[in-house]
């Protein structure tokens, strides 16, 4: 909640008179500023806007990165698909269009909901161009984006490449232009997903993420975001012989010293992060930390989708120090059975990073009617590693 919003909600309170439109301004600001979820930080640390009505993290500050839960959507990037997308995708199957019949307001919007918890599909394109063909016919300031080297946002480079954010750098800076202008807010985890696509033709060779390619991914990250945002492996490591030892020490920051920055987990293949910790041993001076296997010097978190199948491993994982990433629906499936069992599951194990397309305010133009969340904050005590009030 920035200046202007505590205005708007101070001016209701000081001339009440107006029953009407202002009362319902002052709600809407209330609503958009994600207060029902999380309470800004106490004025000069010393009073809270409203004194007894902070959220369990809030109240805790002696909280710690792992010991928190918090609620995200799953590729964060994709708008819900217009005519041209989704008839281009029933094309090619029909059975994929109930799958993928999901999509997000605006980065900032979901910011503004609440959410703190962010998943983009980023692609390489070294020499640039890779993925312009879509966008031939757009203006300039699009062709250029997308004629230029750099990573590129979309989900399918054949039929489902609309996006909120073209490039990972146009991304970011959304990400730090919000991060500015409302500063000490509570951290923010956003996954990479490193995405290899296949080759459409002999002319047009597939491009995979390659050591350079990683390395671009820090780079972008560091420079667009700056070092003071970010809280990586060397932050958590500490003098620790392994960044395993140190999560499992509880070495995560607090609360209070990770407000106004962000996590960068590498999401993507075996190979990619077996590239990106060649030469970085514990991920040494990288920007993200990654997937990798529970005995791995690198280990740090995991991503365990199905919280249902795997609700124990979840709450033994977290409960060793581990962050863990999961998901409260899959493919539509819960919207249209109004199934709630999954997302239960999620927060039972303790899963600190719950990724859903269903959230309140989300998109449905499907007419389902199906919302899923957290009961209160969506950032939040977590009850399986921590004494929550």
């Amino acid at each position: 909640m920035n200046k202007a919003d505590i205005d708007v909600i101070v001016r209701q309170v000081a001339s009440p008179a107006d029953h009407g439109n202002s009362w319902k301004e002052a709600g809407r600001v209330w609503a958009r500023s994600g207060w029902a979820q999380r309470v800004r930080s106490c004025l000069a640390g010393i009073i809270c806007l409203l004194s007894g009505v902070t959220p369990a993290a809030a109240q805790s500050v002696d909280l710690r990165l792992d010991q928190l839960q918090i609620l995200g959507s799953h590729n964060s990037y994709r708008p819900y698909p217009s005519p041209l997308i989704r008839e281009a995708i029933q094309s090619a199957s029909a059975r994929a269009w109930p799958l993928l019949a999901y999509g997000h307001p605006p980065l900032e919007s979901q910011l503004e909901l609440g959410l703190r918890q962010f998943e983009l599909d980023v692609a390489p394109d070294p020499q640039g161009g890779r993925y312009l063909r879509p966008y031939e016919a757009a203006g300039k300031d699009v062709r250029t984006l997308m004629s230029a080297p750099g990573a590129k946002i979309l989900h399918s480079p054949v039929n489902d490449y609309e996006t909120h954010c073209l490039t990972l750098r146009t991304c970011l800076e959304i990400f730090r232009r919000w991060s500015e202008a409302h500063q000490g807010h509570d951290p923010v985890v956003i996954l990479i997903n490193a995405r290899d696509f296949t080759a459409d033709g002999p002319a047009r060779p597939a491009v995979r993420f390659d050591a350079a390619g990683l390395n671009a991914l820090d780079e972008d990250i560091r420079s667009v975001m700056g070092s003071e945002r970010l809280i990586t492996p060397d932050n958590v490591r500490g003098n620790r012989a392994s960044l395993r030892e140190a999560v499992r020490a509880g070495l995560w920051p607090r609360l209070e010293a990770a407000r106004g920055r962000f996590v960068f987990i590498l999401d993507g293949s075996a190979e990619h992060a077996n590239l990106y910790r060649e030469n970085h041993p514990s991920l040494a001076g990288r920007v993200m930390f990654a997937w990798y296997g529970e005995e791995d010097a690198e280990a740090s978190a995991f991503n365990i989708q199905d919280p249902v199948r795997e609700e124990e491993r979840i709450r033994r994982l977290v409960r060793e120090g581990f962050l863990v990433r999961t998901r409260a629906d899959s493919g539509m499936a819960e919207a249209r059975s109004k199934d709630r069992g999954r997302m239960a599951a999620a927060i039972r194990s303790g899963a600190q990073l719950v990724s859903t397309d269903l959230y309140p305010g989300v998109p449905d133009p499907e007419g389902l009617k199906f919302v899923q969340s957290f009961e209160g904050p969506y950032v939040r005590c977590n009850a399986v590693t921590a004494r929550c009030p």
